[in-house]
């Protein structure tokens, strides 16, 4: 549906989900999009975050998506044709979940770029929760502060990876997995 909302059936398909914005192009989120053209945006932006959810590969670019969907502007309209255009590419993603046993603890992996925004100076925290060579959750979110130094992001990101594995555990004591630690 994305691809089809783009018009983007006959586009060259790309690799990346999205891509390091060159200074050259930052003058286009300045140029706002229209009334019509903004509905247009979110909707599509709202149908790729749903489908984010479970594709680890599509979490970054979808969340950058979103932070513009308070005032949408041409940046934002061209990350989201490199969405679709990645689509084409890899419209399908499986995750395989092999055998593998009775695993008694919980991976999790976390990183930050710290001040990673030109704008707003805010960094990116991401990560992914991993039982043996499972995924199990992953995340890609901007936080609600600036940090002042690397350190700082990346102590934020290691706290929010542990919160989310030590939730993860909890929620496999309650229901009835027992042995999984940390």
């Amino acid at each position: 549906m994305l691809i089809q909302d783009l018009e983007l059936k006959t586009a060259k398909g790309v690799t990346t989900p999205g891509e390091h914005e060159a200074r050259a192009k930052e003058e286009e989120n300045d140029v706002a999009l229209g009334p019509e053209e903004s509905t247009v945006y979110r909707s599509i932006a709202a149908r790729a975050n749903y489908l984010a959810a479970d594709r680890p590969d599509l979490m970054y670019a979808v969340k950058e998506l979103c932070r513009g969907m308070a005032a949408p502007t041409k940046g934002c309209w061209l990350k989201l044709t490199r969405l679709g255009r990645y689509l084409l590419e890899s419209g399908r993603t499986v995750l395989r979940y092999e055998w593998q046993g009775h695993e008694h603890g919980a991976t999790g992996y976390s990183d930050c770029d710290w001040a990673g925004c030109r704008k707003t100076g805010r960094s990116t925290s991401g990560g992914a929760i991993m039982i043996g060579g499972h995924f199990i959750k992953g995340w890609s979110r901007t936080p609600n502060h600036v940090t002042l130094s690397s350190a700082e992001a990346e102590l934020y990101a290691m706290i929010e990876g542990v919160t989310r594995a030590k939730g993860l555990i909890s929620l496999a004591g309650e229901l009835g997995f027992k042995g999984l630690k940390n």
